[in-house]
């Protein structure tokens, strides 16, 4: 019971949050060039290289603390709950075996664990990145998160979680038009979470100097916990380093008229190319 009441406490401050940050815009750094030194080209170049990376550890940095605290807020604590409640409107299905293995209607601190682990956060930085990759794109204001998370919900729900036609835990706990609309309405919660957090953080998180670098360095030791993630921002960070113009030219062209449009076409191409999949879920799973 304890446990439930923390998820809804969780949950409960992400709404919140929601609510009081939702019209914070996306504020992206910029990073001044210095006119070229012909005394000191070498210095010069090592400062370009220096400043791809200062750009890339902020990109990284709103991406592990943007994921890590939307995966405890929201897919986190509101997946466990979104369970919860299915198990207690299926009394009947207490004791069984998801298909995850997890027995119906027990909320233990070790399942807990392991959903935030291999579920929750694995969804969040997903989530994450792919919101921060498709701002630019998408409406301005409140209606900029739930738009996302709504196409992101059509996208990926039918084809890898939550809303999988074979799925067997739709068999067992219910009703499915019950699960269809809670997980939806976790989908909103996440994109308007995602937007709300990431427009405030990106305005009181400044770009690496000399000067702040051990405050500004913190969010990046999330990568060292968060192993394969880690691994990948690594790379990244060699790639970043060693081809400084591809970070800043690749946000360019994103933010660009161009880019907006070509996004917004490809959003909508892939919601649409999504509807079939995703309609015969929702059917599938609705009358269960």
């Amino acid at each position: 019971m304890l446990l439930v009441i923390a998820c809804g406490a969780l949950l409960a401050v992400a709404v919140a949050l929601c609510i009081v940050w939702g019209r914070e815009p996306l504020v992206e750094p910029e990073i001044a060039r210095s006119p070229a030194s012909a005394a000191a080209p070498t210095a010069f170049r090592l400062s370009r290289h220096l400043d791809g990376l200062r750009l890339y550890s902020w990109w990284a940095s709103m991406l592990l603390v943007i994921g890590t605290v939307s995966g405890l807020l929201v897919t986190g604590a509101g997946g466990r709950l979104a369970m919860r409640l299915l198990a207690l409107t299926s009394p009947a299905a207490t004791g069984r075996l998801t298909e995850a293995q997890a027995t119906v209607g027990r909320i233990t601190f070790e399942g807990t664990l392991g959903y935030l682990v291999f579920g929750a956060l694995p969804f969040a930085f997903a989530s994450t990145a792919l919101y921060l990759l498709a701002a630019p794109w998408l409406p301005r204001g409140r209606l900029a998160g739930p738009t996302f998370g709504l196409a992101a919900f059509v996208m990926v729900a039918p084809f890898i979680d939550p809303l999988r036609a074979d799925n067997i835990d739709f068999d067992i706990v219910g009703p499915g038009w019950l699960s269809v609309l809670v997980f939806a309405a976790l989908a909103v919660v996440q994109g308007a979470f995602l937007a709300a957090f990431a427009g405030r953080l990106s305005r009181s998180l400044p770009l690496m100097t000399r000067a702040n670098w051990p405050d500004t360095a913190l969010p990046l030791l999330l990568a060292v916990v968060l192993f394969p993630l880690g691994a990948i921002l690594a790379v990244g960070a060699l790639v970043t380093f060693a081809v400084p113009r591809l970070l800043p030219w690749f946000l360019a062209v994103r933010a660009s008229r161009a880019g907006v449009i070509t996004g917004r076409v490809l959003l909508a191409l892939a919601v649409i190319a999504a509807l079939p999949a995703f309609t015969g879920a929702v059917v599938s799973i609705w009358g269960r």
